[in-house]
């Protein structure tokens, strides 16, 4: 994992069933009674000229009042799942739910192959990132067609393939924390229980850049650059869909020129504020190196009032025709500190708090009794982004700031909701989890966007209460919740604990489909076709139970009877996958009753207890299984090895072979791993 996307992943932030013992009856959902409607408290306000400067100050006072610095730079806290819950071949066919065009790092379009290289630190010194075009020979070889150096201030996040294989675009991230000094205190919301102190964090101060590069591409055409954007702000997620490429981007602008100390009387705020404009708060954009221009206009931005975050920000969805010559654009914004984003099909939906706000020790917040989460949806329709609709939950989106984005998805048009109504609740990564207090239930709710009136309508909710079934141990939380179409399944903290899968397909009446013992493979849970479920857990070093990576096949057909019917480990102590981070990389590839699954892995092979470190050999590179859906049969296939090394601390493993940095291209009988600066290949077991 790079540096900024191991530190933002703490910032950015990317269960739920029911069984005979959570709910009596263990049925459906309740909705909202018949009668007239409340007003839409959660409705977003189109911002007209001077509401973001009113909006703005408004935080500011709010801030000092706090005892906080009123215009530090804030960390943003709005986190994007960069899933939309589909597993999709590389035909195009859809495993699990709709087809969803996503970023990568590799990727095939016919007999190309096309592979991003984020900058590697070999022996002879540092490689600058890299964007390579490769043909695939009719023996599954690659032959070189050509490659650029992209800037190396710039880490690449990933790329697409537009125009009928024709443009690539590719979104790099200045890294937010190189050169910078620290020492900006940051704090997203007063105390919420305690002496009435406030908590704050100090982190470097980081730089907010992002940049998107279009190049020209082609069969045995070298990539030619065409266009450059530099954008205000951190990559929060993105979908391609055409050829239009949605980018959504968070901001929060530098106002400590006005400089405003924490405990500020109001006359003073007033005073320190007087000259602040909307150019200083909307994010700019600069193309081909020209002069800054507005991102967005503020009568593209939306606001709410009851918004509880304290943090100084704007998030920005973008949609750009990448077949255009000027890359056409439009924008709409959203003002505010929020919870979390999703990215549906043709959705973003952005979630805010009204009664609380995250402190400096997030895990052990005490959230207010009543607590209630607003989301608001924007639509995805071609070069437009429209504002559609809000709605709320009840409770919140849970403690563990990096899951936060994960409690929601879309579905058919319809958006389900995991949030906590307790006050206290665990966090962490299991087996490791804070529990200072008693655990929270949680509750799962399904919104409609109901056409007309701009209200996300509560279409029914699940309570989630703690299980008495004796297959688990009372008590535990709801941790996970994996969203597979029309079925979920959810995890607690406790491993021993079974997993448990509910049935989605009538979102008006939600109901618990059965429950069935998982221990050491729920970590990560992949959904496949015919009804099958892949399970991939953790070695113990890393959190897990087991002795090296476990993986378990599940027969889900009939969820009341499910069972594991097949397992296997890669490696031994110290294994690791590149599963567990903040974006988690599977590939899968469906040739008819075959599954074929290929992730990046470095697996110990053998161990000793002696010497420190102790002396280890292993490979690095795809580890790859077949599974067979007719059969419900697990088979490991000979792994890619990129790298192999009996000592896991050499450079070679750590610099120029970082794991996050790796991908996996399955496509006919062949196998593409991007590891160090290259890009290797394998045909056949």
């Amino acid at each position: 994992m790079t540096n900024w996307e191991s530190r933002l992943g703490v910032h950015m932030g990317w269960g739920v069933l029911c069984a005979a013992a959570f709910v009596a009856g263990c049925g459906g959902g309740s909705g909202d009674a018949g009668g007239p409607q409340a007003p839409n408290e959660a409705r977003l306000q189109s911002a007209r000229t001077g509401d973001l400067v009113g909006y703005f100050k408004t935080k500011v006072a709010q801030r000092v009042a706090a005892g906080l610095p009123g215009t530090a730079i804030t960390v943003p806290t709005v986190g994007g799942l960069t899933t939309a819950g589909s597993v999709v071949a590389n035909t195009g066919t859809p495993l699990v739910g709709p087809v969803v065009e996503e970023d990568g790092l590799i990727k095939a379009d016919g007999s190309m192959v096309y592979a991003l290289h984020r900058s590697i630190t070999t022996g002879a010194g540092t490689e600058p990132p890299r964007f390579s075009a490769m043909a695939r020979l009719v023996d599954g070889s690659l032959r070189s067609v050509g490659r650029v150096t992209l800037d190396s201030k710039f880490t690449p996040y990933g790329f697409y393939v537009a125009g009928g294989g024709t443009r690539a675009a590719i979104l790099s991230q200045q890294d937010p924390y190189a050169g910078r000094q620290p020492g900006i205190a940051f704090a997203a919301a007063p105390p919420l229980a305690g002496d009435g102190t406030a908590e704050t964090t100090v982190v470097p101060e980081y730089s907010r850049t992002l940049s998107l590069d279009v190049f020209s591409i082609g069969k045995d055409v070298a990539p030619a650059q065409l266009k450059q954007m530099r954008i205000d702000g951190l990559v929060v997620g993105s979908r391609l869909v055409g050829n239009t490429l949605y980018l959504v981007t968070t901001w929060s602008p530098d106002l400590t020129r006005f400089s405003v100390a924490a405990g500020a009387t109001a006359p003073a705020v007033d005073t320190a504020l007087k000259d602040l404009k909307t150019a200083d708060i909307l994010p700019t954009l600069r193309v081909d190196g020209g002069q800054p221009q507005p991102l967005v206009a503020e009568a593209d931005c939306l606001v709410q009032t009851a918004n509880a975050s304290l943090a100084l920000q704007v998030t920005t969805v973008t949609a750009i025709d990448l077949s255009s010559t000027s890359l056409a654009r439009s924008s709409r914004c959203f003002a505010g500190g929020s919870e979390g984003l999703h990215m549906g099909v043709a959705s973003v939906y952005v979630a805010s708090s009204r009664q609380y706000r995250y402190v400096g020790d997030v895990a052990n917040t005490v959230f207010p009794t009543g607590s209630r989460t607003d989301i608001h949806r924007f639509v995805l329709r071609g070069a437009q982004v429209d504002y559609s609709a809000s709605g709320s939950v009840d409770g919140h989106l849970g403690w563990d700031i990096g899951r936060l984005p994960a409690r929601m998805n879309e579905y058919q048009g319809d958006l389900r909701v995991v949030s906590y109504t307790g006050q206290t609740g665990q966090s962490g990564t299991a087996p490791i989890t804070i529990q200072s207090k008693p655990v929270s239930t949680a509750v799962l709710s399904v919104l409609r966007d109901n056409p007309g009136d701009s209200r996300l309508t509560l279409l029914s909710k699940l309570p989630i209460r703690q299980r008495l079934s004796p297959l688990g141990q009372g008590g535990q939380q709801i941790d996970t919740v994996h969203f597979a179409g029309a079925r979920a399944y959810a995890t607690t903290f406790l491993q021993t604990d079974p997993v448990y899968a509910m049935d989605l397909g009538n979102p008006a009446n939600p109901a618990m489909a059965g429950e069935f013992a998982a221990s050491g493979h729920k970590d990560h849970l992949f959904p496949l076709p015919n009804g099958w479920l892949l399970g991939i857990g953790q070695d113990r070093i890393n959190g897990g139970t087991a002795n090296g990576i476990p993986l378990a096949l599940f027969d889900v057909r009939n969820p009341a009877q499910a069972r594991r019917v097949a397992t296997d480990t890669l490696g031994l102590d110290g294994s690791t996958t590149t599963l567990g981070g903040v974006r988690p990389v599977l590939n899968v590839l469906q040739q008819g009753s075959r599954v074929l699954i290929a992730f990046p892995a470095r697996a110990t092979r053998v161990s000793a207890i002696v010497g420190t470190p102790p002396p280890v050999r292993g490979e690095q590179g795809a580890a790859r299984w077949e599974v067979n859906t007719n059969t419900g049969t697990l088979r490991q296939r000979s792994m890619l090895g990129t790298l192999t090394s009996a000592d896991p601390f050499v450079p070679g493993w750590n610099g120029q072979n970082e794991l996050w940095n790796e991908r996996s291209l399955q496509i006919d009988n062949a196998v593409y791993q991007l590891s160090g600066g290259q890009t290797f290949y394998k045909v056949g077991d």
